[in-house]
């Protein structure tokens, strides 16, 4: 999966496990606790897309070569969504 199709969105109820990766668990669980305030017509491509995108992340943190690109993605990720996605205000806390 490339980096560019790791996207992270799921609910409460799925708990991701640690990616190795400080920033992107940071992301993640952010988003997780954020993604009540989703329409309920995404709640459940939002789920898979999280869970794909943090299998995706874990399979690929050990890699020393793909680390600071994950680690650039992740914190840009998380600087798109305080600003322009639909549960930006949460994202922001």
């Amino acid at each position: 999966m490339s980096l560019a199709a790791v996207l992270f969105f799921a609910t409460p109820a799925f708990a991701v496990d640690s990616t190795g990766i400080p920033i992107c668990d940071t992301l993640l669980k952010r988003y997780e606790e954020c993604s009540v305030e989703l329409p309920r017509a995404n709640i459940h491509a939002a789920q898979k897309e999280l869970l794909e995108g943090a299998m995706s992340l874990r399979a690929n943190a050990s890699n020393p070569q793909l680390r600071p690109s994950l680690e650039k993605f992740c914190a840009d990720t998380f600087e798109a969504m305080k600003t322009s996605s639909e549960i930006k205000a949460c994202m922001s806390k």
